[in-house]
């Protein structure tokens, strides 16, 4: 059985055993505070949380955003957040309602199961979440 080594070590195959290779984001999120200008919520903190996430290959812009009807619990959680999910290839956007944490600027949508985590390690994770009973 012959194997196209190009270069490397005989014992890897033609595989690419290359250590400096870094690994590929799939997705990013974070977090800022600030006062608007105008507007309801002038001069009172919201929260933004932005996020981004390759799906199919294609770009997802994902934005989260306190409203004038988010209220924070008694454990620290922000209710009634707007998410946006824009498309940047073709510009189709969805609406979906989610909560925040607000300590930290996560983001839960339980109806899609889906999190932005702008604490995550390596520059925050959007995307899936699976929950632990």
């Amino acid at each position: 059985m012959a194997y196209n080594n190009k270069g490397n070590n005989s014992n890897n195959k033609g595989y690419n055993n290359n250590q400096n290779q870094q690994k590929v984001k799939h997705s990013g999120a974070k977090t800022t505070k600030y006062y608007p200008k105008t507007g309801p919520n002038a001069g009172v903190e919201q929260y933004l949380t932005t996020g981004w996430r390759l799906s199919n290959k294609e770009l997802i812009s994902i934005k989260a955003v306190t409203t004038s009807k988010s209220k924070l619990s008694e454990k620290g959680w922000l209710g009634s957040i707007a998410v946006t999910f824009t498309n940047t290839k073709n510009g189709s956007q969805e609406f979906h309602w989610g909560t925040m944490q607000a300590s930290t600027g996560k983001v839960v949508i339980d109806a899609m199961a889906f999190v932005m985590n702008p604490k995550a390690k390596n520059g925050g994770y959007a995307g899936t979440f699976v929950r632990s009973n």
